[in-house]
């Protein structure tokens, strides 16, 4: 699920919808300063005088006020759609570095469903982007992934492999695994992980200060800081939290 942004094309299609509208406002301004310096007020002040006026001064172009603005409310939905279009695909990530090698390398080597002027699109890396949502904790789904492709074993197969992936390939060189059971197993040894840094820290305190009289309060706040540190240091690899979530939580 990997696509070209256009971004580019975008921007001078941008661009040139921002330049209609700067001549689209400048007509209107021209129409109210011409209204305005004849003494025409009353034609700015009430929209149904303006639309049952007699007669149209040259200036306007043989467009009244009202017809100038039906156009300028096509334009600018036009323009506020592109726009906002824009944001969206800018706001998609871009594609993990494992799955752009592996297009890569499909494209490369296997060829692809597409012929070689149409599939040089993965070249342009900077312009990619991915519909696949980002986990937070994909790079270790790409660990995991890796280990269990160099590291075989039945019991291995067993537990990552579902019956529909089984059935995906019959080369037994070429294995499927479910992406949900390595999501599982991920959060599985994330949320370990969180436990064992919230628990050994107050194991510790616990244990120096019944079993030694020499522990001071410097070693218990040397024990409390190096874990906060550790637990800080997992929230930022681990997930994509933000700087005042890992303030938040580290503090509590």
């Amino acid at each position: 699920m990997v696509y070209r942004r256009f971004g580019t094309i975008f921007s001078r299609l941008l661009l040139n919808k921002q330049d209609e509208m700067r001549c689209l406002e400048a007509n209107l301004n021209g129409i109210d300063k011409t209204d305005a310096s004849a003494g025409n007020k009353n034609y700015l002040m009430s929209r149904e005088l303006d639309v049952d006026r007699n007669s149209i001064p040259p200036t306007f172009r043989g467009k009244t006020r009202a017809q100038l603005l039906e156009k300028i409310e096509k334009k600018a939905v036009e323009y506020a759609d592109l726009l906002l279009k824009t944001q969206q695909l800018k706001a998609l990530e871009p594609p993990s570095k494992r799955d752009y090698k592996s297009v890569l390398h499909f494209m490369e080597n296997d060829g692809g469903p597409l012929c070689q002027e149409e599939s040089e699109f993965i070249y342009c890396k900077e312009d990619l982007v991915s519909l696949r949502p980002g986990r937070e904790h994909s790079w270790l789904d790409a660990a995991l992934e890796r280990f269990l492709q160099i590291f075989r074993c039945r019991l291995l197969l067993f537990l990552f492999q579902s019956k529909e992936t089984k059935e995906k390939t019959d080369d037994e060189d070429i294995h499927y695994y479910d992406r949900s059971r390595i999501s599982n197993c991920t959060t599985m040894i994330i949320t370990i992980m969180v436990l064992i840094l919230l628990v050994i820290p107050i194991w510790l305190l616990y244990k120096f200060s019944v079993a030694s009289n020499d522990t001071t309060t410097h070693d218990m706040i040397s024990i409390v800081l190096v874990f906060t540190l550790v637990f800080s240091a997992a929230l930022t690899v681990f997930t994509k939290a933000k700087r005042h979530e890992i303030v938040a939580a580290s503090a509590g």
